[in-house]
């Protein structure tokens, strides 16, 4: 721990501990794989040695993409979606309303489509309830589909699956959430979490869209040994990358192994602007620059998102496989609308969340906050937004009329998904499942006591983290280091996500120059050292808490400043900023 920082709590409320890595094996990194050696000591903290450096550095779809085959089910599937394509069959598919229910749909219609097949798709809104649905089955059945698949969703949504295989539908799951012991009753399962499936298999981590472009790959060459593309020109698999980065990016699985593989082929197909939906998003989206992981999760998706949250389900399906450009740019535009409106009501019910906090003057283990017609689509956000301010476990509450839905979000130590899972099993909600950070559920008005009753016996003071929360730096740069160069080095680790997070860096004892109050609360700032060198600098969705008013009442003041490097380019001059993440004042 560095001495500066050291038992020091930050405006944040957070410890930061500078990490260390071991010199010997940086200079081996540096020597062996020639790097520079701010990127050599990066891979060293994230535990990559000089023989693990170079697939994790420059992944290659040749070498490195799993044989689709190894996952269970996968030939037996593909085989039987080639019988279908052969006779001409109806496909029908069942798909998810987040990104990569969005995503997985459009890349399988699109590929499907580009054969001629007849393709009926169908998004589920809000209402219906996640996952298959039992009444739609019945709907493909009478449009002559034989064969239904379901995308992101199935694994565990037993009635509806059974329902179609009762109905004579040859029903395939292609999915990746969890599953349990026994799986539904139909024609196949393809999930590398299968109970039976390798922990340690390649394909662990894939989101549900590197699912289906396992599964397409898998299909493509089961038409080709059979002759299909004797007359006819084979698809180019590689135009559904992007689509396949995008919804791994936004569904927030391990960026590793194959994850980062496909993310970052995904990332350079984008350059191409192929996907017509995708480049009319990037125009209503304003976005002037090479997409990275960053526009991906906090620009693109949020837009996608909205659409599932305050909209018609499936707007960011239609988008992404949409091959008409006007169309397209219609699309583009309405789920622009869509995501300002979630915007504005999710800013109205965090207003009222964080009243509901303040105002409540008891000491607390969790946040519980509720509220009449809170919209349901947003208030997974809130809560999320909440863990973040309070570091505490959070869960918010939408209420109408006698039913209450609600999304809860934890922190370390604090499994909320077994304790919303034991609520069920106990009465106290109708319905409720999730993960140890995240989970949803269900209840009645008259169960909301007993079940607030429930988390104060179980989410005791004592099961909370002890001290304030611990952040992992990665280095120290002086103000003056900070350089185009080095943004442009540290690109060789991008991109960034779950299990390889973006570095971050201190800045030692810089003064806080200009600081501006943007709109929706980020503050803009510029800094300076002791030789007089400045670097612009961004902190977001800060002003009302402890960081930003210490900026806004500090100009003059020098701070620790904690944050992630930039790249800034306008009208062709190209800088690089800081995004500040916390700071300490000196």
């Amino acid at each position: 721990m560095e001495e500066f920082v050291e038992n020091k709590v930050s405006l944040n409320g957070f410890l930061w501990r500078v990490l260390t890595a071991d010199e010997r094996s940086v200079q081996t990194m540096m020597q062996k794989m020639n790097l520079p050696e701010i990127v050599a000591r990066l891979l060293v903290l994230r535990g990559l040695s000089a023989d693990t450096a170079d697939s994790f550095l420059y992944p290659r779809l040749k070498t490195h993409l799993p044989n689709p085959n190894t996952l269970k089910d996968m030939q037996k599937s593909a085989e039987r979606l080639a019988d279908a394509i052969k006779k001409g069959e109806p496909i029908g598919i069942m798909g998810d309303y987040d990104v990569d229910g969005a995503t997985s749909t459009a890349i399988l219609k699109m590929f499907l489509q580009s054969l001629g097949v007849q393709v009926y798709t169908f998004i589920p809104d809000r209402e219906d309830g996640y996952g298959p649905n039992a009444q739609k089955m019945g709907e493909y059945k009478d449009l002559g589909c034989s064969v239904v698949l379901t995308l992101d969703c199935g694994t565990t949504a037993y009635q509806a699956i059974e329902t179609g295989t009762d109905l004579g539908l040859d029903v395939i799951i292609l999915d990746h959430h969890n599953a349990e012991i026994v799986l539904p009753r139909c024609y196949a399962v393809v999930n590398p979490k299968r109970l039976d499936e390798p922990v340690d298999h390649p394909c662990h981590h894939l989101a549900a869209c590197g699912v289906v472009f396992l599964f397409v790959v898998a299909l493509n060459g089961c038409l080709r040994q059979r002759g299909f593309y004797q007359n006819k020109t084979e698809p180019n698999l590689m135009q559904y990358l992007d689509l396949v980065a995008f919804g791994t990016v936004c569904d927030v699985v391990h960026l590793r192994g194959v994850n980062r593989l496909l993310v970052k082929s995904g990332l350079q197909q984008f350059h191409k602007n192929q996907n017509k939906g995708i480049y009319a998003l990037c125009q209503c989206a304003k976005i002037n620059e090479p997409i990275q992981a960053y526009h991906l999760g906090y620009i693109l998706g949020p837009r996608i998102n909205a659409c599932g949250r305050v909209g018609k389900s499936d707007l960011g399906m239609k988008l992404l496989s949409c091959s008409d450009d006007i169309q397209a740019c219609l699309l583009a535009q309405e789920l622009d609308g869509l995501n300002l409106a979630r915007r504005e009501i999710e800013a109205d019910v965090m207003l009222q969340a964080i009243e509901q906090v303040e105002s409540d003057t008891r000491e607390r283990t969790f946040i519980f906050v509720k509220g009449e017609n809170w919209h349901q689509g947003v208030v997974g956000i809130v809560a999320g937004r909440l863990k973040e301010r309070y570091n505490l476990p959070v869960l918010v509450m939408g209420i109408e009329g006698d039913e209450v839905k609600g999304s809860a979000r934890s922190v370390a130590g604090i499994d909320i998904g077994t304790i919303i899972m034991n609520a069920v099993t106990k009465g106290y909600l109708t319905r409720g499942g999730g993960h140890p950070m995240a989970a949803g559920f269900s209840l009645t008005k008259e169960q909301l006591l007993a079940f607030e009753n429930y988390l104060s016996e179980t989410i005791t003071i004592d099961k909370l983290p002890s001290g304030p929360a611990q952040i992992n730096v990665d280095g120290i740069l002086d103000l003056g280091g900070v350089s185009w160069d080095l943004a442009e080095q540290l690109d060789l680790l991008a991109p960034y996500g779950d299990g390889n997070s973006e570095p971050t860096f201190i800045i030692q004892n810089a003064t806080l120059g200009h600081v501006n109050l943007l709109k929706n609360g980020h503050i803009s700032c510029s800094l300076t050292n002791m030789s007089g060198q400045r670097l612009n600098a961004i902190a977001f969705k800060v002003a009302d808490t402890d960081l930003g008013q210490a900026f806004l009442r500090g100009i003059g003041q020098r701070f620790h400043i904690l944050g992630t490097l930039k790249k800034d380019v306008w009208n062709g001059r190209q800088k690089v900023q800081i995004q500040i993440l916390d700071a300490m004042a000196v």
